[in-house]
């Protein structure tokens, strides 16, 4: 069970599988919460090298965020087990799910 309670105004990301997007929450409800997602600018790139799947990520590199006020809108819903998971998402699994902190990653190994 997770200790995350978003209010407006806190940054959080959305895990997409192994891709991690920033966004902002805008909306909270007893049950619901509404993102919006933020720009997240490639700083530092990643550091690759052949193998795995299709590349061996050696170092993820690093992005600057910054919100977007005109960033895409995303509802997430307050399952039993305490996790913010996609509205309409699968209640098992990996992905589609929110959790604290402001954070950019993408598996450049796919």
């Amino acid at each position: 069970m997770t200790e995350f309670n978003p209010q407006p105004g806190d940054r959080c990301h959305w895990i997409l599988w192994s891709d991690v997007e920033p966004c902002t929450v805008v909306k909270r409800t007893a049950k619901t919460v509404t993102v919006r997602l933020d720009k997240a600018e490639l700083a530092k790139p990643p550091v690759m090298v052949p193998g795995g799947f299709a590349a061996i990520c050696l170092d993820p590199g690093t992005h600057e965020i910054s919100e977007d006020p005109n960033g895409r809108l995303l509802t997430f819903s307050l399952r039993g087990n305490g996790r913010w998971k996609g509205k309409g998402a699968a209640a098992r699994g990996l992905g589609d799910e929110l959790r604290a902190g402001w954070r950019k990653f993408r598996d450049e190994g796919f």
